[in-house]
């Protein structure tokens, strides 16, 4: 009888361990979750401003990751206005735009890579009277189809955060099995001897 209560006190730190590991994962994983957020861009989301920018800048919570970043500044018509890579400073990534750009609305469709590491996305629309500095030629009208164009709000960052809550879970499943396994196993030589 003195033999099984070293081997009951073993199994009970056996079983702590595992509930342990099993909560270390489960609360572990927010962290993981946290992807940058865009807080602001200049121009602002639906602004409409006097002459195309020099450049358009986005500021996120947190600093982004260079690699994979790609901003789109499509035109009227659609075609890509930005100038060169994109440039991450601190929190802001600033795209620098080609000169003499055509007035009109223009879709900013931006990607990066959060700080976490996860790629996360969304668009955003403004509206420039005039052309940008160094136009030789008038831009196209901007009334009645430029107005009509309803801002879309700033997208709200994408992944698969639902994966990583998955295979937290299945991880978290795995270990409360193969603990109980250790456990049961071990009663079992127990009461056997």
């Amino acid at each position: 009888m003195t033999r099984t209560a070293p081997r009951a006190h073993t199994l009970l730190r056996i079983a702590a361990a595992v509930l342990a590991l099993a909560a270390a994962v489960l609360l572990g994983a927010p962290a993981a979750q946290a992807h940058d957020v865009l807080e602001s861009t200049d121009p602002a989301n639906g602004a409409t401003v006097a002459a195309v920018p020099a450049s358009v800048v986005l500021t996120f919570d947190h600093t982004p990751i260079g690699v994979g970043t790609e901003i789109l500044v499509k035109d009227p018509t659609g075609t890509n206005q930005a100038d060169g890579p994109a440039k991450i400073v601190d929190n802001n990534v600033t795209q620098a735009l080609k000169p003499g750009a055509p007035a009109g609305t223009y879709t900013v469709v931006w990607r990066v890579v959060s700080s976490d590491s996860h790629p996360i996305e969304g668009t955003f629309t403004f509206t420039a009277r005039a052309p940008g500095s160094g136009s030789t030629a008038p831009g196209p009208a901007t009334g009645a189809a430029a107005t009509a164009a309803a801002p879309a709000p700033a997208a709200a960052p994408t992944g698969g955060g639902w994966v990583l809550w998955l295979v937290i879970a299945a991880a978290a499943v795995l270990a409360v099995v193969v603990g109980a396994f250790f456990v049961r196993r071990a009663l079992a030589r127990a009461s056997e001897e």
